[in-house]
């Protein structure tokens, strides 16, 4: 895990950029011919001068004398499944049910001369029937004449969640055409507990990488279109979407932590392309088995962007 040796919560003379960015997305494995595991998640997000004024902006780490600052806000709903969605009856082996909604509170904040780049988040939300998840994907799955997913009378109970996420990235390399990033992060809370180290790579024709936040926002070129890869290890400690909240239902199944696998490897691949405020992202994400009798899983994920 990368770590930064300096933090500090405040910054001399900074002032958050004026863009206001949204952005869509949507995850789903129906490209990769699967319907299992992490199946389908729904995204929309904003960053915009107005959340500056985010009270969670108080505990949310950046990086000392940072230069740059973007707040933001954005919500998603994920939704896991076993892999045999038909059955009404309870998967032991597989993996369980469980719906995620979640409401997060963003900072990222820069400091260009020594290149740090931290990604600082405040989650709140619910994992169970709370979250929709469920009648969202069979709603989903009825309209589409797909097979019904009949087993979500079995999914992880109404748990909250309250999750704070870093990600903190160091420019190694950076030139016209050609970025390189390492990254660290670290995941603690109700829904996830785990540390994370990657590598970006991206190449072709696009703005810095470092200013512009990690985000794609305005260009001060017309167009931008570039290839980026990003892989990934974790260390898992807890994930409420296998093992259940903190108290156990003996009607749910559960993952037990000895039979999750300790270390996660996910590799994304994929293209975005951008003209003038308008852009797009596709990326193909491969990750390996969470837990010792599950297979690696493919999925996709889509995310369209607006600034100004």
């Amino acid at each position: 895990m990368v770590i930064a040796a300096n933090i500090s919560l405040s910054a001399k003379a900074q002032q958050p950029l004026p863009n206001a960015y949204y952005q869509l997305g949507w995850d789903n494995d129906v490209f990769m011919m699967t319907d299992y595991y992490y199946t389908q998640g729904m995204s929309f997000g904003t960053f915009h001068p107005f959340f500056k004024y985010n009270p969670a902006n108080l505990i949310l780490l950046k990086p000392k004398e940072y230069d740059k600052v973007v707040y933001g806000f954005s919500g998603f709903q994920k939704t896991y499944t076993p892999k045999n969605i038909r059955s009404d009856e309870i998967q032991y082996s597989d993996r369980p049910y469980a719906g995620v909604l979640v409401f997060t509170s963003h900072s990222r904040a820069a400091n260009s001369e020594t290149g740090w780049l931290y990604n600082s988040e405040l989650d709140i939300g619910v994992m169970g029937p709370a979250s929709g998840a469920g009648r969202v994907q069979y709603r989903y799955h009825e309209w589409s004449d797909n097979t019904l997913p009949n087993g979500w009378h079995h999914q992880q109970y109404n748990w909250p969640i309250v999750n704070y996420n870093l990600e903190v990235s160091k420019q190694l390399y950076e030139s016209s055409g050609i970025d390189m990033y390492a990254k660290g992060g670290a995941r603690v809370g109700t829904l996830h507990d785990d540390a994370s180290v990657g590598l970006l790579l991206r190449l072709g024709k696009m703005d810095s990488y470092m200013d512009n936040l990690g985000l794609p926002l305005m260009s001060s070129s017309k167009w931008q279109m570039y290839f980026n890869t990003e892989p990934t290890l974790t260390v898992v400690g807890y994930n409420a979407t296998l093992m259940g909240g903190w108290h156990k239902n003996e009607k749910i199944h559960y993952v037990e932590f000895s039979e999750m696998n300790k270390i996660i490897g996910k590799w994304r691949t994929g293209l975005g392309v951008s003209y003038k405020s308008f852009g797009i992202n596709f990326d193909v994400f491969l990750q390996s088995k969470e837990f010792k009798a599950g297979t690696h899983h493919w999925y996709t994920s889509t995310r369209m962007y607006l600034n100004f």
